[in-house]
């Protein structure tokens, strides 16, 4: 069995990710070409203007620069794959950046979110699964986006260094666009669930294993709030009869916390 690839730096991610020159772009994009796109708020053009250091373009996968088909159907139109660079002074509100970009492109993207900080540098993933909508055919709904959070290249967990290793795009499937983008999707939903498990493993195709595992993700994170709601409510309650009855939920939201790992 070879070793697992050393990835500390942002560079090593891509020469890892394997991404044929072919495909290389190196576009310089430009903030405003979002913010004003999207009708973003004072907050939202706010993060964009602090945080962004700058956007690159770096990569375009489509049938022309890669050996793999498009996909199209009533829903979906997956014709190519941009791979997004987005250097960022601060890390704090990289989500709600990725979310406005994945808004504002009507492609599939695969945005690497790239930070460096006094302890080294750090990377997110974000990918957003996408539709025709049926009202506008001209327009773009963004359902699921999937999201790595934060990942420090000096100090990785070994659920984060096995699916780093497993992020290459020669793992992926070349049947169409559409399942190439899916493996990404597959991969991240996996260590989302690591982060909970400590252990990762993508999840089988077949029989809804990504989807079912995405359900169990929101179950989760929405039972972790609720108890997190009631210890506090548990921290400032003066009454022992309520106590009791807190203390009974919140052990109650506990073991299906648990159940609900068992199934990730």
């Amino acid at each position: 069995m070879s070793a697992s690839p050393v990835i500390q730096s942002v560079a090593d991610f891509y020469n890892h990710l394997a991404v044929s020159d072919a495909c290389r772009l190196e576009k310089r994009l430009y903030k405003k070409q979002f913010y004003e796109y999207g009708q973003l708020n004072a907050t939202d053009k706010k993060a964009f203007v602090e945080d962004i250091a700058h956007i690159e373009w770096r990569y375009t996968l489509k049938p022309a620069t890669i050996n793999i088909p498009r996909f199209e159907d009533e829903h979906r139109e997956y014709l190519e794959i941009a791979i997004l660079q987005v250097t960022l002074n601060q890390g704090k509100r990289h989500k709600r950046i990725a979310d406005i970009m994945q808004k504002a492109v009507p492609y599939p993207l695969l945005i690497v979110m790239a930070w460096a900080h006094d302890g080294g540098e750090s990377l997110a993933l974000n990918a957003a699964d996408k539709r025709i909508n049926r009202a506008d055919s001209n327009k773009i709904v963004v359902e699921t986006v999937y999201d790595t959070g934060w990942l420090n290249l000096a100090r990785l967990a070994p659920w984060q260094q096995a699916f780093l290793a497993d992020f290459q795009l020669t793992q992926f499937p070349f049947s169409n666009i559409l399942a190439f983008y899916q493996a990404i999707t597959q991969r991240i939903v996996a260590l989302n669930c690591a982060q909970h498990t400590g252990r990762y493993a993508v999840a089988a195709a077949t029989n809804g294993g990504s989807t079912n595992r995405l359900a169990a993700l929101r179950q989760l994170d929405q039972l972790q709030q609720e108890r997190g709601e009631l210890r506090n409510k548990l921290s400032k309650e003066k009454n022992l009869g309520t106590q009791v009855q807190l203390n009974t939920r919140v052990k109650q939201l506990s073991d299906r916390i648990e159940a609900t790992k068992q199934t990730l």
